[in-house]
C-alpha cells in the first residue's frame, strides 16, 4: 500500500475523531468492499429498492483491461474514505467520499438509519466533510442526487452547495449535480455566470478569451453589433 496519503491521517483524525453529535463514534472502514458488505447487512432494508446498471460489466474484458492500465498509470491511488458511526452495536450512519481529481472531492454515498433521523446527524456529516476537504486543499465538493430526494437536496443547499447541472446517467438515472465552492472567487464566477452582478477585479484579471471585448461593451453600454434597448423588467419582484 502506498504511503502517499499518510499526511492526511492527522487531518482525518481532527475532523472525524470526535463522535457524531457527541454520542456516536465514527470508524473508518478498510475500503469499499467492507463498507458495502456492512451497508447491505444493516441499512439496505431501510431504503427503497433502486435499479442501476453496471456499465463496467457492459464494457467487456477489453474495457476492463483498458481501465486497469489507466489506473496503474495514474500513480498513487486516489483518496477514498468509508465511514460508519455507531451507537454501541447499532449503526447510526454510513457515509463515504473520494477524490475525483486534483481539485474535486465527491460526497458519494450517505445513509442515516431511520431511528436516528431528525437529530442533525446528516447536517453534521456535511459540515465535517466540508471542513475536512477545505483543510486538505480541495477547491470543490460535489454530489449527485435524485431529483425527488428533497430532504438531502434541501440539506445540501442550506449548507451552501449550488446546483450546477442536471443529467441523465445511463447507470443511475436522472440526477441533480451539486457543488460546494471552497474558493470564494470561484463562487463569484459561478454567480456571475448565473446572472448576478458579481464581476470584480479578481475575476476580470483572471479572465481570458473575449474578456477585453466584454469590458469594452460594459464601458460603452453597447453590444458588439448594435445599441441595446432597456432590458425588460421582471414581472415579479425578486425573492432575495
Amino acid at each position: 500500500m502506498s504511503d502517499a496519503w499518510d499526511w492526511v491521517t492527522p487531518i482525518r483524525q481532527k475532523h472525524f475523531g470526535e463522535p457524531l453529535a457527541g454520542l456516536y463514534p465514527v470508524e473508518r472502514l478498510a475500503g469499499a468492499e467492507a463498507y458495502w458488505a456492512l451497508h447491505d447487512a444493516e441499512l439496505r432494508r431501510h431504503f427503497p429498492a433502486e435499479v442501476f446498471f453496471d456499465l463496467r460489466a457492459l464494457s467487456g474484458g477489453e474495457g476492463q483491461r483498458a481501465r486497469a492500465l489507466l489506473a496503474a498509470s495514474e500513480g498513487a491511488h486516489r483518496l477514498a474514505d468509508f465511514w460508519v458511526a455507531r451507537d454501541g452495536e447499532a449503526i447510526v450512519a454510513m457515509f463515504s467520499g473520494h477524490q475525483k481529481d486534483d481539485e474535486t472531492y465527491r460526497m458519494w454515498h450517505s445513509n442515516v438509519h431511520p431511528a436516528y433521523r431528525r437529530r442533525g446527524i446528516y447536517a453534521e456529516i456535511v459540515r465535517r466533510i466540508l471542513a475536512y476537504t477545505r483543510e486538505l486543499g480541495f477547491d470543490y465538493v460535489v454530489s449527485e442526487h435524485a431529483p425527488c430526494n428533497n430532504a438531502v437536496l434541501i440539506a445540501k443547499l442550506k449548507a451552501g452547495f449550488r446546483i450546477v447541472a442536471m443529467e441523465i446517467d445511463a447507470a443511475v438515472g436522472p440526477g441533480v449535480n451539486l457543488r460546494y465552492f471552497h474558493n470564494e472567487a470561484h463562487l463569484r464566477a459561478y454567480e456571475f455566470r448565473c446572472g448576478l452582478a458579481r464581476l470584480d477585479e479578481r475575476l476580470v484579471n483572471a479572465g481570458f478569451g473575449a474578456m477585453p471585448l466584454l469590458l469594452d461593451q460594459l464601458r460603452r453600454g453597447t453590444s458588439a453589433e448594435a445599441q441595446t434597448s432597456e432590458p425588460p423588467r421582471p414581472s415579479v419582484e425578486s425573492a432575495e
